[in-house]
């Protein structure tokens, strides 16, 4: 760890593998009259870090610190900043920049904590747990008996969707990449498993809803899912499209027509649009979670000096839930 005016953080100097995520040291300036300086006290990993990191978003200067959540507590403010005081515990859902022990970060990025969220909880839930809201609240409102397809069941945004779909009544049916993930993602509570390795998806929903097809599919993996999650789908069914971890989907468009499928490709952002609208989704996700709606928060823990690694299990489907980095 970094001492008095240094702080650790993780830079790259090119996109590519998970090899150029490099730690080293800098030297944290003093922030303009809008911005605080956040002492962090976990980092979160999501998808969206490999893909700035692989090339798949573009970056143009470098060095360049990639990670967009983290939660901690404000060293200092500028003159402007009257929502936050030195002390406070907050977080952030999406700040490009967060892969450091300390940052400077504009005050309107930020949440502010409740006392009963660990700084743990809040980083490994912010991004994921308002998207899960966004997703089964919004882009597709769940209702009491609709049957849901959700891929990457037992990952972080499907783990959450899965579980808060289903206590809204819904029945949840989840995919996992591999037959060793079963078990976590029925400890999730969700009502059928389908393991993409071993089991036919197709073959496996028909059983499951005797042939009827399911209501809607939340899919973030895409390209390797989508146009077979196509033939799960019934009649004027829904596909909410909102994330492509295994590629960008060739969209079989005749099928889509064929069958009336409505498809929705959400993002945040279009329904996080002021401060007042993500308090208030941040305040019912915070309950949701103390309500033990989204179950035990269980993350997987890395030390920040280790990125690499953790990216390279992300990208090879070897963790469950979601990933922090401690400083």
């Amino acid at each position: 760890m970094a001492t008095n005016n240094e702080s650790g953080i993780i830079r790259m100097n090119r996109q590519g593998s998970p090899s150029v995520l490099e730690y080293g040291v800098t030297t944290i300036g003093q922030p303009s009259a809008t911005q605080v300086v956040l002492h962090q006290k976990v980092i979160a990993l999501n998808f969206v870090d490999i893909m700035f990191r692989n090339g798949s978003f573009p970056i143009s200067d470098f060095p360049a610190t990639i990670g967009v959540e983290a939660s901690g507590v404000i060293e200092s403010a500028g003159e402007n900043v009257t929502e936050f005081s030195v002390g406070d515990r907050v977080g952030y859902f999406f700040s490009l920049g967060a892969y450091a022990e300390r940052r400077l970060i504009e005050s309107s990025e930020l949440i502010k904590l409740p006392e009963d969220v660990s700084f743990d909880q809040a980083a490994a839930i912010m991004a994921k747990g308002l998207t899960a809201r966004m997703l089964i609240k919004q882009a597709y409102p769940v209702q009491k008996g609709d049957v849901i397809l959700v891929h990457a069941a037992a990952g972080g945004v499907g783990s959450l969707v899965s579980r808060w779909a289903k206590a809204l009544g819904a029945t949840v049916i989840g995919t996992v990449g591999n037959h060793s993930k079963k078990a976590y993602a029925i400890n999730n509570g969700i009502d059928h498993v389908i393991a993409l390795d071993t089991d036919d998806l197709h073959e496996a929903i028909k059983k499951i809803t005797e042939g009827k097809g399911v209501d809607v599919v939340f899919d973030g993996v895409g390209k390797a899912t989508f146009n077979e999650s196509l033939k799960s789908i019934k009649n004027e069914g829904t596909i909410v499209l909102f994330g492509s971890s295994s590629g960008t989907p060739d969209i079989d468009e005749e099928t889509l027509k064929a069958k009336n499928i409505k498809l929705i490709r959400p993002a945040l952002g279009n329904y996080l649009k002021d401060k007042a609208s993500i308090q208030s989704a941040a305040a019912e996700m915070f309950e949701a979670l103390r309500n033990g709606i989204l179950g035990e928060i269980n993350p997987t823990v890395y030390p920040l000096s280790e990125a690499a690694k953790a990216h390279q299990d992300l990208e090879s489907g070897n963790t469950k839930g979601s990933i922090i980095f401690h400083i």
